[in-house]
């Protein structure tokens, strides 16, 4: 998308590093060798160019950042690091956080409190995660708070997170508008019924359905795809990546 200059080269790839960084994350299970070494030299990259900071007493050791570093490139992994243009730190809390702010509910009114998170992205460069909820995510569940949170952040390279990331020049704008605006609406009418493997809280906002199919996308294709063929085939297309190869090889298709 965007060029991005090298400024080292990434250390030979490791297998016992990578086995260490990787365990018991479903969706780094199933890359084959030459995945495992394209995602080796992006996480290495990532964490030579941006700041990667442990907060509220927690200690990151490099097995650890590294982790962080190999699940924010999975999305990625298909493209570049072009595409975090602009996101600069990563702050990492032990746990959930309640940032203060503010927000308008259903009936208008507006309100100021603390709202307790797993992750967020701003788009003043700055993405946080909880490190609980990261090493929480490791089954494959649909859920996975650094797939939702870097979704978020390539959501935002369009100026906005509105559900619509800039899209590869082969794909069409209008396709994606309509497939995407129909699977979020019939999801908010029914969302049990229409997909119960989807996580409700895809309803919110048309971002928050994008960022929660990308979840489901990498950790469960197949049962989006059983949702929403349309859907699965634009996030193949996008992310350049088909996950249901990688989590069929490890048996948990589902």
């Amino acid at each position: 998308m965007w060029p991005l200059t090298r400024h080292s080269p990434p250390p030979d790839f490791d297998p016992a590093r990578w086995a260490q960084a990787s365990v018991g994350q479903g969706v780094l299970a199933g890359l084959d060798e030459s995945e495992q070494k394209r995602l080796w030299e992006l996480a290495h990259e990532f964490l030579h160019t941006r700041s990667l900071q442990a907060v509220g007493g927690l200690e990151l050791d490099d097995t650890q950042r590294l982790r962080i570093a190999l699940l924010a490139c999975l999305p990625v992994l298909g493209l570049d690091l072009g595409w975090y243009r602009g996101l600069d730190e990563v702050i990492v809390y032990p746990d959930a956080f309640a940032p203060e702010r503010n927000w308008t509910d259903e009936y208008g009114i507006a309100h100021r409190g603390r709202m307790e998170l797993a992750g967020e992205a701003w788009d003043e460069g700055l993405m946080l995660l909880s490190w609980h909820d990261v090493e929480a995510a490791g089954p494959l569940d649909g859920h996975h708070v650094v797939i939702h949170e870097c979704a978020h952040w390539l959501d935002l390279q369009n100026g906005a997170a509105n559900g619509r990331p800039p899209l590869h020049r082969d794909m069409d704008a209008q396709t994606w508008t309509r497939e995407f605006a129909a699977g979020y609406a019939a999801f908010c009418a029914h969302p049990h019924r229409r997909c119960a493997a989807l996580d409700p809280y895809a309803a919110e906002n048309p971002a928050e359905f994008f960022a929660v199919c990308s979840e489901l996308f990498f950790e469960r294709p197949q049962a989006l795809h059983a949702c929403w063929p349309g859907i699965h085939r634009l996030l193949s297309a996008f992310y350049r990546q088909s996950p249901e190869t990688r989590i069929r090889t490890t048996g948990h298709a589902r």
